[in-house]
């Protein structure tokens, strides 16, 4: 395995542990035992555990771009409203995967510890511009929206709608949350 394997198997690794146990009862030592790395080469990779926390953080953003991206790439020469629910298509349909599963355990990990949030505060901050953008370069299009306290909207209900999701037995009716949550937006938008 190369050097740039082992490092993505180091922050795979610390998702994992820090979305499960939390980011204060991971050492770097577990990390390692886990990844099956010397310690010396995490802190070759990382400054140290706040910066790996930040690549975690990064990866998350990444993922959460992606799925933005892919949405507008896809759909550019469709209505306003199709887009939009290609957009929310895609975002439910992440919501599924056990690795990005991962990823809202861990922000919900984060969010619930101050110290951290304020770590991460640049971070979140990118994060939330990105998702403020991808909606309302789709609500702009659609007469009346107010592209951005709609994109604040949908942002708040899908967060809640994830942490709900995350913490729900198997049972958890997302399918048809995800149906009656476009099915809202279209109502209320005129669509």
């Amino acid at each position: 395995m190369n050097n740039v394997d082992k490092k993505q198997q180091i922050i795979d690794v610390a998702i994992k542990l820090f979305a499960t146990q939390g980011y204060e009862n991971t050492p770097i030592s577990i990390i390692c035992e886990q990844s099956k790395v010397s310690k010396g080469l995490v802190f070759h990779h990382f400054k140290n555990k706040d910066g790996l926390l930040r690549e975690v953080f990064l990866r998350m953003a990444q993922i959460i771009e992606g799925v933005g991206d892919n949405a507008d790439l896809v759909n550019e020469d469709l209505t306003a409203k199709d887009r939009l629910v290609s957009h929310l298509d895609k975002i439910f349909l992440s919501m599924t995967s056990a690795e990005h599963k991962l990823y809202y355990q861990f922000d919900f990990q984060v969010l619930c510890q101050p110290a951290l949030r304020v770590l991460l505060k640049d971070l979140f901050d990118e994060r939330y511009k990105l998702m403020m953008e991808s909606f309302q370069s789709i609500l702009r299009d659609i007469p009346s929206a107010s592209s951005f306290v709609d994109s604040h909207m949908l942002i708040a209900e899908l967060d809640g709608i994830a942490l709900n999701y995350l913490f729900a037995e198997d049972d958890y009716p997302l399918e048809e949350i995800k149906q009656r949550f476009i099915g809202k937006y279209i109502l209320l938008l005129g669509l």
